[in-house]
């Protein structure tokens, strides 16, 4: 916040000093009657008076006060944290997301939960496979944008070799649908389902900030819990303009490749940056990954032998 300063103008009363000097009259050398005649006495002149000079007083110039720096607050030690994915040792894994929402979606109250399961199969590094189911009352609210219209009750998006697919539950019938182009943000919704992407909307960086509570087994992985430091995550998210805040906050690292095991956080505000959904208001967000190298290879179901085409 700038705090205006007045400027005072130093201003100097400047005296010249008027010397006067006063010259005493000439000594005056008396003659006497004839008696003193003989005798001349010479009076010694009285020494001049010289007047000394009016002290001129000194202008005291203005002293402006020496602006403060305001220290920038020093970020304490950050907690390193890697995409599961970039662990190369893990060829699999499950992700499981459960939200519960209070606030509006595209200007519609939106009040219930959300969940989505995503499954990876990264045995193919370059043609990477996964799935996304997502449930809820609130799934055809936020995922309006992806459905093109469509009412459904459950909904499981593919993303096979770089093709997306849509499998929808529509009351009994089970519908797999092509879109007739990409489907905006499907990557950033996969993303955005994944702690540590969550987390880097909010900090800018691959580093989180917490104080360590213990050690402990999460879906039987070996982890570190950290209780976050919401104070310093919530600063550097309004740094970098982010409308999301945090209320509170639980994190739990794996030991070994440094990824998100459980992320537990409540907040508020706008999540279309951080999960790919259209929301913003208060939410509570559970994140689990389980099933490490334990999933199967990522199939289509049979309705996709054949599937719609919907319009581009």
């Amino acid at each position: 916040m700038n705090v205006p300063r007045k400027l005072i103008r130093a201003s100097s009363l400047v005296a010249t000093a008027t010397l006067v000097s006063l010259v005493a009259s000439q000594p005056i050398i008396a003659e006497r009657s004839s008696v003193f005649a003989a005798q001349s006495a010479k009076m010694t002149p009285r020494p001049t008076a010289t007047l000394r000079p009016i002290a001129t007083p000194t202008p005291r110039g203005t002293t402006f006060p020496t602006p403060r720096t305001t220290p920038t607050a020093a970020l304490p030690s950050g907690i390193a944290i890697r995409p599961i994915r970039s662990t190369a040792s893990i060829r699999s894994y499950k992700t499981v997301v459960s939200m519960k929402l209070d606030g509006q979606s595209a200007g519609r109250v939106a009040k219930g939960d959300f969940n989505a399961e995503v499954r990876a199969d990264l045995t193919n590094k370059t043609n990477k496979r996964q799935s996304i189911g997502v449930s809820g009352s609130l799934a055809p609210v936020l995922l309006g944008r992806y459905l093109q219209g469509l009412p459904i009750s459950g909904l499981t998006l593919y993303l096979m070799d770089g093709k997306p697919y849509i499998v929808a539950q529509a009351l009994i019938l089970r519908v797999c649908a092509v879109p007739g182009a990409q489907i905006a943000g499907l990557d950033q919704l996969s993303g955005g389902l994944s702690a540590e992407a969550f987390l880097s909307q909010l900090t800018g960086s691959n580093e989180i900030y917490g104080t360590l509570v213990g050690n402990a087994a999460i879906n039987g992985i070996p982890t570190k819990h950290y209780k976050l430091d919401v104070k310093t995550i919530n600063a550097l998210a309004r740094q970098r303009g982010a409308t999301m805040q945090l209320a509170s906050g639980e994190v739990w690292i794996a030991a070994q490749g440094d990824y998100i095991v459980r992320l537990v956080v409540d907040g508020k505000g706008n999540l279309a940056a951080n999960a790919g959904v259209d929301f913003n208001g208060e939410f509570n967000l559970t994140l689990n990954v389980s099933d490490v190298n334990r999933i199967p290879a990522i199939q289509l179901p049979n309705q996709c032998n054949n599937p719609m085409r919907l319009p581009v």
